[in-house]
């Protein structure tokens, strides 16, 4: 009996040690940080604003822009339509490089440009979509829908929030409609099939990383041969962590269909320590 319970004991502890290594490895990224950071905060919407790579120490990095709802003042519609005015309600908060996991840097390696994370009345979203439709496209207390002269429907911002169509649409407003915003078929397909299920770049591909409305960061002024090296070499390391057991907050996510909430999100984030990236 003596001879038994040592044996046991290693018996059970070969047993917890190889339930605990099926367990994911979660890989902590900055988006993880900013849900984190403003729990508190009911709307806002953050922005892959530009990417790279070092060769010299093999990092890949991420830039966000994120835009914080401070909470909607009242205005008439003459302060609306002022150009002069700056939008106080709207926090835009610039990020330095922040350095990602390859795993991270291949889950939005085509997103640039893009919404990558929202917050809607606090509710989360991770998934991807054109730049201002989560929050701000059709919403009245930033704009409107009108008809142009061949009479599609396209969304535009007041002038008191007129830095929203410089920061969504890029020097070239008006990208694929002849002039305005999104259009509003777009922006219905995305409302009705895809807003909270799964990231949107258009009916025809129009957003995202080739789209040629990123023209001010320095990821598309690099060289072809360098995104080109750099996007396979990162499919090749992510894919290796991957068969290593790790994983990120937001695939994990979406392949466990968890709730969008934001004590949800947070705890997943807490957990994606054990990772081990992007600290």
């Amino acid at each position: 009996m003596k001879l038994l319970t040592p044996i046991f004991y290693m018996c059970i502890c070969l047993l917890l040690l190889s339930c605990g290594s099926d367990k994911p490895k979660f890989v902590k990224s900055p988006v993880d940080n900013i849900i984190t950071k403003y729990i508190d905060k009911s709307n806002y919407s953050v922005i892959l604003a530009d990417m790279d790579y070092k060769e010299d120490t093999d990092s890949y990095y991420h830039k966000y822009q994120i835009l914080i709802d401070e909470g909607a003042p009242t205005l008439s519609q003459i302060e609306l339509n002022d150009t002069t005015a700056v939008a106080s309600d709207i926090k835009i908060v610039k990020t330095d490089w922040l350095k990602v996991s390859p795993i991270t840097f291949d889950e939005y390696k085509g997103d640039l440009g893009m919404t990558i994370l929202s917050k809607k009345n606090g509710v989360l979203d991770k998934n991807s979509s054109p730049a201002g439709v989560d929050n701000y496209v059709g919403n009245k207390q930033y704009g409107h829908w009108q008809t142009n002269s061949s009479g599609g429907s396209f969304w535009a911002f007041y002038g008191r929030y007129r830095l929203m169509s410089d920061l969504f649409y890029g020097p070239r407003y008006g990208y694929g409609y002849g002039y305005g915003g999104y259009s509003r078929m777009h922006y219905n397909d995305y409302n009705r099939n895809y807003r909270n299920q799964k990231s949107y770049y258009g009916a025809n591909k129009e957003y995202g990383t080739k789209s040629t409305r990123n023209t001010t960061s320095s990821w598309s002024n690099k060289s072809s041969t360098f995104k080109n090296n750099v996007n396979s070499k990162v499919t090749k390391s992510a894919s290796t962590l991957r068969s290593r057991g790790y994983s990120s907050s937001k695939s994990y996510s979406k392949s466990s269909r968890t709730s969008r909430s934001g004590s949800r999100y947070s705890n997943t984030s807490s957990r994606s320590r054990s990772g081990g990236f992007g600290k």
